[in-house]
């Protein structure tokens, strides 16, 4: 059964406070208005709403200017033409709507229209300039109102000893639905609260920026399997675990010579460039049509620039090639640098993704790189939500890490507990409780790299 959500609860808060204004106001007024204002303009987000509440109140002198306007002219339309009020009434709506168009407000074309309608459809005792002063008042009131409720928010008791880190593709992220609702208003609520949060994913950083635009992080992400770390707002990376020069070489010069086509990822000039060449199957090509139509990744038919640092090779084969490859380019001089890693969620069953990084491009160690760049975070208590395999060696690191319901055979054992429930939802839930006095004291904690009973998460 659904829970109800704070948008909800707020909601009902602005209403009562605006029928509480009109009883304050010795029942002067139309209180209505006011309480639908405040329904209308309640929004999931803080900042969403001072931008509905601006436009909302646009839109409410706009329509109460001109309908004041049309109530004059309708004076001048004789009784046996009444019909004609009600078409001039129709036809003001437009103008009324296109001010707002004009003054790009077009969020306030609803709220003019109502307004209009509102000042010249309902019947009252007043002057008509008193009617729609009282009816833009009443409705302000209702936008201020929902305004200051959705401002205002108890204040969560900041946990000062956490650091929490998740996974995102089957942990945050659900690809048939995105991140919930319910997890980014809590996110973000805590994450204005001071709480420090950020995401370690397989993704590229232009590819994560395009699901994570609505959750407001403040600190650097760990992306491509840990392989960088990079600052979301500045738009740039702050470390990157790259192959070097030699290896690279090394490694281009083996595929070419074996006929075997790869994608070379390499950052250049704080952009991730995607290299490639001839395509030599046809999961390669469609790997290559189905991802060049995304605006967050550049690929480019050519030579690799010298001042770039190549971050990974990715090789799409069958299987039993995958593996001669791999062996091959093990046997290279200084290979013990690199990191092999195998994706099949993207592949037919015979084939896999095979991705060459270098050995320190993991999201353990650019999690303690993170730490180290961030003054009074070494302290800290690591707390880990992940579900796939290459969540498993930072959910082990961790002082504490869970586990979704979803998550692999592998995420399972390497977790401490395990979560109940939707994927970020639950997350979210467990990241509150976690900020409940005294909550930590309850939860057995093991030390890093020490290995704990597992239990399941029954909060969520």
């Amino acid at each position: 059964m659904p829970k109800i959500g704070m948008r909800m609860m707020k909601t009902a808060i602005a209403v009562a406070i605006c029928l509480l204004i009109y009883l304050l106001r010795g029942k002067q007024g139309v209180p209505v208005f006011s309480a639908i204002a405040a329904i209308i303009c309640m929004q999931p987000h803080v900042d969403n709403s001072v931008t509905v509440a601006f436009n909302r109140i646009i839109g409410t002198l706009t329509g109460a200017v001109m309908g004041l306007l049309v109530i004059y002219i309708i004076r001048w339309i004789p009784m046996e033409y009444e019909v004609l009020d009600y078409v001039l009434i129709a036809l003001a709506v437009i103008p009324a709507m296109y001010i707002t168009v004009l003054l790009k407000r077009t969020g306030a074309s609803a709220m003019a229209g109502v307004v209009l309608l509102s000042v010249t459809l309902s019947d009252s005792n007043y002057t008509p300039l008193m009617d729609a002063f009282n009816r833009s008042f009443e409705t302000i009131v209702g936008i201020l109102v929902s305004l200051c409720v959705n401002v205002v928010h108890l204040p969560r008791q900041r946990r000062e000893e956490f650091f929490f880190v998740s996974g995102f593709d089957g942990a945050l992220y659900d690809e048939e639905k995105g991140v919930s609702p319910y997890c980014v208003f809590e996110l973000n609520q805590l994450l204005h609260d001071g709480l420090k949060f950020t995401i370690a994913t397989e993704r590229t950083p232009a590819s994560l920026l395009a699901d994570i635009s609505q959750i407001q992080l403040n600190l650097p992400v760990i992306a491509m399997d840990g392989a960088v770390l990079y600052d979301i707002k500045e738009m740039r990376y702050l470390a990157c675990n790259g192959l070097s020069k030699q290896m690279t070489t090394q490694i281009e010069t083996y595929l070419q010579e074996a006929n075997l086509h790869y994608f070379l990822n390499v950052v250049w000039q704080d952009v991730l460039l995607i290299y490639y060449r001839d395509f030599q199957n046809e999961e390669e090509r469609k790997l290559y049509e189905r991802a060049r139509k995304s605006p967050h990744r550049n690929y480019v038919y050519g030579d690799v620039p010298e001042d770039g640092i190549p971050v990974y090779f990715l090789l799409v084969l069958k299987n039993e090639d995958a593996d001669a490859a791999e062996q091959a380019i093990r046997n290279l001089e200084g290979a013990e640098e690199l990191l092999f890693l195998r994706d099949m969620s993207e592949t037919p069953p015979d084939y896999c993704h095979l991705k060459i990084y270098h050995k320190n491009a993991t999201k353990e160690y650019m999690m303690r790189r993170l730490l180290e760049s961030i003054d009074g975070m070494g302290n800290r208590k690591i707390v880990a939500f992940g579900s796939n395999k290459n969540d498993v060696s930072l959910m082990d690191w961790a002082d504490l890490s869970y586990a979704t319901a979803n998550a692999i055979p592998e995420a399972k054992k390497a977790a401490d507990y395990r979560l109940r429930g939707k994927r970020g939802d639950s997350i979210v839930r467990t990241i509150l409780h976690l900020y409940e006095p005294l909550a930590w004291e309850k939860i057995p904690i093991r030390r890093r790299k020490e290995k704990g009973e597992q239990t399941e998460c029954k909060k969520d």
